[in-house]
């Protein structure tokens, strides 16, 4: 099941749709291969696809694995397989997206109540940064998860999650002014430089 999950979690569903319009997510927009991207530079319809793809990634194993008979535990680690798999695409070469949407799949599947609290800092998001609201949404979910009364082997789960979730943030994208941002401001502000279509006509703000 970790396997197989990891499998279905490694299609990269947003880069396969835009190639379908002509686009390379890992060249333009913030480089990132996600929904979040695709909806800025392909379409709202096509992000809103993605988004669902990728949170069936996370929905679909655990759902099966909760009903072969598996506890919140062990089906929570097949989720975070699909999760890793979305993370570090073995047909990406390494780094993709960032899980968030297969991470909230994995979360219906699992415990439906804390989606609740996920969602509301994705609201949030909208006022203060939606890379400071997900760090603290997923970064708090294991302590709401111990809040809540939730099995430990869930709660263990969820902050392994985040751990792989804050793990991906801060390894960023690849580029050139990796060097120039701290670890703590990638996993807080989840921040990549804009990509271009012509780097070569752009200027670049950091030459003298």
């Amino acid at each position: 099941m970790l396997l197989g999950a990891y499998m279905l979690g490694s299609i990269p569903f947003a880069q396969m749709i835009a190639r379908t319009q002509g686009v390379d997510l890992r060249k333009v927009g913030s480089g990132n291969v996600g929904a979040g991207n695709l909806t800025s530079q392909v379409g709202r319809g096509w992000g809103a696809l993605a988004a669902l793809l990728d949170f069936a990634k996370g929905f679909v194993p655990v759902y099966i694995a909760r009903k072969a008979g598996l506890g919140p535990g062990a089906a929570g680690l097949v989720g975070v397989a699909s999760v890793v798999g979305h993370n570090w695409s073995i047909w990406m070469k390494g780094r993709s997206g960032r899980g968030l949407a297969t991470s909230a799949g994995l979360l219906m599947a699992l415990s439906p109540a804390l989606i609740v609290w996920v969602a509301g800092w994705a609201l949030v998001g909208w006022k203060i940064g939606g890379g400071v609201a997900g760090f603290l949404g997923w970064g708090l979910l294991p302590f709401v998860s111990v809040l809540l009364r939730q099995p430990i082997t869930l709660s263990l789960v969820l902050l392994l999650l985040a751990v792989v979730l804050i793990g991906r943030r801060i390894q960023g994208n690849p580029d050139d002014l990796w060097e120039r941002q701290t670890m703590l401001r990638r996993a807080v502000f989840d921040t990549d430089p804009i990509h271009q279509e012509f780097p070569e006509a752009v200027e670049d703000p950091l030459t003298p």
